[in-house]
């Protein structure tokens, strides 16, 4: 089976190497879009539905980021892509990263945006509450948590995540997900060193207010990345901080 995927290239180079986008949880290929689209004029762009998620609801055995990964890389062998930029956000950065340790021959870079698995300190709570969340007053109940203070959720922010948890499975796939991500209140580690270790370069993008991963795991490791903490920012700097987020993605493409 195949993962669900945005494809959007305006690049004039045929020769451009790839640049893959892979959302957090909860999240969706399409949510890309218009951040993609600004960047699809240097290089040919791919955002991926993760397993369990938007048009990979029923992608087999969903649930574990290794299980992605490998999904990711079979995708990667199938489109005849041998290595590419990755951006991922959140647990989409702990699955760019597995792909970095199962295959590093693959990876030009790696932009990780408030990755997952840096630390065992987790908002598991939150998660639960996000995953759960069906109806409009739920989704704005939680959606603040994932923001810096003082960002305004749009109604279409809304909307996007009411129409996707509409299809029949969707909510249930979240909360098993979900549920497999912790059990003790704890996240599972990846092995840092060898992640950062590899031969490419990476750079981590990590919100000073984000409730959901603490930024101490990001001071973790700024003597091995290009580390940017943006103050203000919550757990989406995509959304929050859009030009600065596009700016450490095109200084690793050139």
């Amino acid at each position: 089976m195949r993962l669900g995927v945005v494809e959007i290239d305006n690049s004039p180079d045929s020769n451009a190497t790839p640049v893959v986008f892979l959302h957090g949880f909860g999240g969706l290929a399409k949510q890309w879009w218009g951040f993609q689209t600004s960047i699809s004029f240097k290089a040919p762009t791919l955002a991926f539905d993760m397993p369990g998620h938007g048009n990979s609801l029923d992608y087999p055995d969903f649930g574990p980021p290794a299980k992605a990964a490998k999904a990711v890389i079979t995708e990667l062998v199938e489109r005849g892509i041998e290595y590419a930029h990755f951006v991922g956000h959140s647990m989409g950065g702990a699955i760019s990263s597995l792909v970095a340790l199962m295959a590093p021959e693959r990876i030009a870079s790696l932009t990780l945006l408030a990755p997952g698995g840096y630390g065992t300190e987790f908002n598991h709570p939150l998660l639960m509450q996000w995953a759960g969340a069906k109806t409009r007053e739920e989704l704005a109940g939680v959606l603040p948590n994932f923001f810096g203070p003082g960002f305004n959720i749009p109604d279409k922010m809304i909307d996007f995540q009411l129409e996707a948890r509409s299809k029949i499975g969707s909510v249930d796939a979240l909360v098993s997900i979900g549920s497999g991500m912790s059990s003790d209140g704890k996240q599972g580690m990846l092995p840092v060193d060898d992640v950062l270790n590899g031969p490419y370069p990476i750079s981590v993008v990590w919100g000073e207010d984000d409730q959901v991963l603490p930024v101490s795991q990001a001071k973790e490791i700024e003597d091995k990345v290009d580390l940017h903490i943006l103050k203000g920012v919550g757990h989406s700097p995509v959304e929050e901080a859009t030009d600065a987020v596009r700016k450490v993605v095109l200084a690793q493409l050139s």
